[in-house]
């Protein structure tokens, strides 16, 4: 509706064009990106879509993305750190798809934060890899909690409410599961579990 009608504006020159134009590419890659997430998320709930498995290590993984999302973060005045990570533990997943699914969390986070986005990643009782992630911000509304990673669920500064649905789907086909709470001193704590085996998945 609003690429209508700017488009109109332009065409009847009631608007001013520049702003219009502005507006109307702003709002074509905001529609670019939405079927983009779609198409995504369609694929990752079909059977064809294909998880290519291989061992990853999960320090190197995460700092390559927090480094590649500073650069985002920073343009915010929020710092990203990755703190006690054990820089031994590799899982078998799918890079591109499990470096998404963080990703999203992680840009989440971003938007609700204060200042800071804080990472970890350890072993539990030597079995499991548990990675938190969580920001300095408000927290989610009590009314989100439930509803966070639902298809199109948006909080008060959501996009199109597809990332954490994808982040969801995505770590639940590596086996694990992802949880969502309010910390006791503020700010949104995502915790993701998945099994650290030698096996094939």
């Amino acid at each position: 509706m609003s690429i209508q009608s700017y488009a109109e504006g332009i065409k009847y020159d009631v608007v001013d064009k520049e702003t219009a134009v502005d507006i109307i590419l702003d709002e074509s890659k905001r529609m670019a990106s939405l079927i983009g997430e779609l198409l995504y998320l369609s694929r990752l709930e079909t059977i064809e879509e294909n998880y290519r498995f291989e061992k990853l290590n999960v320090s190197k993984t995460l700092h390559s993305i927090v480094d590649r999302m500073n650069r985002i973060a920073l343009q915010e005045n929020i710092n990203i750190t990755a703190e006690n990570i054990n820089e031994e533990i590799e899982i078998l997943a799918d890079v591109e798809k499990f470096s998404r699914a963080i990703t999203n969390i992680i840009s989440n986070c971003i938007r609700y934060a204060e200042s800071s986005v804080n990472i970890e990643a350890f072993k539990e009782n030597n079995t499991r890899l548990i990675i938190k992630i969580y920001d300095d911000g408000n927290g989610c509304d009590a009314g989100d909690i439930s509803h966070i990673f639902e298809r199109f669920y948006k909080g008060r500064k959501g996009n199109f409410g597809l990332g954490l649905s994808i982040s969801k789907n995505v770590i639940e086909r590596h086996g694990g599961k992802i949880s969502v709470q309010n910390q006791a001193h503020g700010g949104a704590l995502f915790t993701i579990e998945l099994e650290i085996s030698s096996e094939e998945i």
